[in-house]
């Protein structure tokens, strides 16, 4: 009876509880953040050649059309750096693996900011600039910290995949000019302009769907059955997050960057005309791009989804 008595009274050992299972991995991070570091070093060199040729209120005008491309590429390379720092030390806790990530973006921030204060010069436009690059790497790394690593390697690939559609489809600009209509008077130009960049910018939001879904599903099948598959949030977020980076672009420009917008728009009443249709155009671009990217890629994956009878 005693023996039968202790064992019943004994208490059940606990349960050691599972740790939760993630999302899958990011794959190819190490190549993402090679690419992204080497579209960064160009626009930079690219707009470095702009600034450099011109003196005075030219200068001025450079720096302020050069912002957006160059802090687009600033966001997208702290986040493809923080991520390959992040992968590369997964097996750390996940405190010291943050402060790493960001630690990743918040240096190749400050090496760009010096890099554009050395060989651009000490000008107010060139100091500006250093700045809010070195701000959009920082916030890129940041974002990068996040635990769904997989989302933030699908965002990485489809804004670099975003840049080259751009790039691409700019140089067919003056055939989607003649195409919508463009002729020598003023009118026909502003309505052909704006359906050429709403073609540009749905063009580089499909684009951005398919390699956000594509991106995922790989991630999802490399990482088995150990982790969890990610739901058509995921996917929503990775096929907007093009787009939400080039509206964060904008937050920053229109923020840290106001001063050379401002000093653009003052030289003439013809630059701030342009200069307030080229904001203008960004934040629509950045919209297109977001809205038809996630709408691209939840159409993706809800085609995957086995069909009830």
């Amino acid at each position: 009876m005693s023996d039968k008595s202790s064992v019943t009274e004994a208490a059940p050992p606990a349960r050691a509880e599972a740790p939760a299972p993630e999302g899958p991995p990011a794959f190819g991070s190490s190549v993402l953040a090679v690419i992204a570091l080497a579209w960064l070093a160009a626009m930079m060199w690219s707009s470095h050649a702009e600034i450099t040729s011109g003196e005075g209120t030219l200068a001025i005008t450079s720096a302020a059309m050069s912002l957006p491309t160059v802090i687009s590429a600033g966001l997208v390379a702290g986040a493809a750096a923080s991520l390959a720092v992040g992968h590369l030390l997964r097996r750390l806790r996940a405190p010291l693996r943050f402060a790493a990530s960001v630690g990743a973006g918040l240096l190749v921030g400050v090496v760009a900011a010096m890099v554009v204060v050395v060989s651009y010069g000490g000008g107010e436009a060139s100091t500006v600039l250093a700045g809010t690059v070195a701000a959009a790497v920082t916030a890129g790394g940041a974002l990068a910290a996040v635990r769904a690593r997989a989302v933030v390697g699908a965002i990485v690939a489809a804004g670099l995949v975003v840049f080259a559609v751009e790039q691409v489809l700019d140089n067919f600009q003056p055939n989607l000019m003649s195409l919508y209509g463009s002729k020598d008077d003023p009118s026909s130009r502003l309505s052909a302009s704006g359906w050429s960049a709403l073609t540009i910018a749905v063009c580089t939001g499909l684009a951005a769907g398919l390699v956000a879904f594509f991106y995922l599903r790989r991630a999802a099948r490399r990482a088995g059955d150990d982790a969890v598959p990610p739901k058509w949030p995921a996917y929503a977020i990775a096929g907007a997050g093009p787009g939400l980076l080039l509206v964060a672009a904008e937050f920053i420009i229109r923020t840290l960057g106001a001063d050379v917008l401002a000093l653009a728009g003052s030289v003439s009443e013809a630059d701030a005309t342009a200069q307030q249709m080229m904001d203008s155009s960004r934040v629509n671009n950045a919209l297109v791009v977001l809205f038809v990217g996630a709408i691209v890629a939840i159409i993706a994956f809800g085609r995957t989804l086995p069909r009830s009878r």
